[in-house]
């Protein structure tokens, strides 16, 4: 077994057994272009669509709220969402693999466009949970339009229970998934209002609404949303313990979307990047003292004074004992600015198999 098998083996835990639709709780410990891996404590780990939470600025050590969407895949993985399995309040509906849906009725929706009308029924970070005669679908973040920005300055409580227009754009029958959108239902008055605006404007506005998964600025008229990946160069928890209704905020825009009818704005982008000249002090090759925050097959999470450093596991030490929480010196290989994070390799103390 090479190390890196060595080291998962040796992290003993209590299994947990899970159940489809399970709401659980687990530890990221892998990011890929398409996949994010999470630790469930169950016998296999978790794996999750990227796209799911493109919006959020997630890092290796994160705990993540997720539903199970299928015990086992044919890779033995447990298939997640961040979004709970669509159900209904009735029964006797489907026939087979459809528990109690219409899905005929979903099918046609989404071929010929139709929209339909649903009822907010909760609001998370990811976006908000609909109900469509029934059902139970998701509306993501995503794909949020001026009709919801609109109804939100009334408050977060009085989202819950509004009416939407909605259409539908992805059905999984198997995962039971139903995926709805607010695009292409945004009048010609205000699209023209949004063509006052171009990317790069520097604004003043005014905060609407607080939301799990960002802020509803109005600027003259227009809506706009940062997301709360955009709202600070440092990942934010909750945006209600920094801001509230009617706080004016400057904001840049950072696109125009015609199809949902809103500005896409951002916070963050007015400030430069702290990590550009944080990363001076990491120059290559300087000995650097970090902890050990998580370990995956893709190496090891290190967090060091004030900034995030990764070992890969190609470049780990076999004579090294690598365990979380504790404290270790590293080499500085290089500093991965679109990861924002430093690059670390072992830090030898010994030439015995150097010479």
């Amino acid at each position: 077994m090479d190390i890196m098998g060595e080291l998962l083996a040796s992290q003993s835990k209590k299994i947990i057994t899970l159940n489809r639709g399970q709401q659980a709780e687990g530890t990221i410990v892998s990011i890929t272009e398409k996949e994010i891996t999470l630790d469930l404590g169950s016998k296999s780990e978790g794996v999750l669509q990227r796209r799911e939470v493109e919006t959020q600025e997630l890092k290796l050590g994160d705990q993540l709220k997720v539903f199970i969407s299928q015990t086992e895949n044919e890779s033995g993985q447990v298939v997640v969402s961040t979004t709970p399995q669509m159900r209904s309040s009735t029964s006797d509906r489907g026939g087979r693999g459809g528990r109690g849906i219409y899905w005929n009725k979903f099918i046609q929706a989404q071929s010929q466009k139709i929209k339909l009308k649903g009822t907010v029924l909760e609001v998370n970070k990811g976006g908000l949970i609909v109900e469509v005669d029934g059902a139970r679908g998701f509306l993501p973040n995503s794909q949020v339009g001026f009709e919801l920005l609109s109804k939100a300055s009334k408050g977060l409580q009085d989202l819950v229970g509004q009416t939407l227009s909605i259409t539908v754009i992805e059905i999984d029958q198997n995962d039971n998934r139903l995926i709805f959108s607010q695009r292409g239902q945004v009048s010609d008055e205000v699209k023209g209002k949004l063509k006052e605006f171009k990317t790069g404007d520097k604004a003043k506005g005014k905060i609407v609404a607080v939301l799990p998964f960002g802020l509803v600025v109005d600027i003259n008229g227009s809506e706009g949303l940062v997301f709360i990946s955009d709202v600070s160069w440092e990942k934010v928890e909750d945006l209600s313990t920094l801001y509230k209704v009617e706080d004016e905020v400057e904001v840049v825009v950072t696109g125009l979307d015609e199809e949902l009818g809103r500005l896409s704005l951002s916070i963050k982008q007015l400030a430069e990047d702290p990590f550009t000249k944080l990363s001076e002090k990491f120059p290559a090759d300087e000995v650097v003292k970090g902890e050990i925050t998580g370990i995956s097959e893709d190496g090891v999470s290190v967090k060091l004074d004030g900034a995030e450093g990764f070992l890969p596991s190609s470049k780990m030490d076999s004579d090294s004992k690598y365990e979380a929480g504790k404290s270790m010196s590293f080499l500085v290989d290089g500093v991965d600015t679109r990861k924002r994070r430093v690059t670390l390799a072992p830090f030898v103390t010994s030439t015995a198999g150097l010479i």
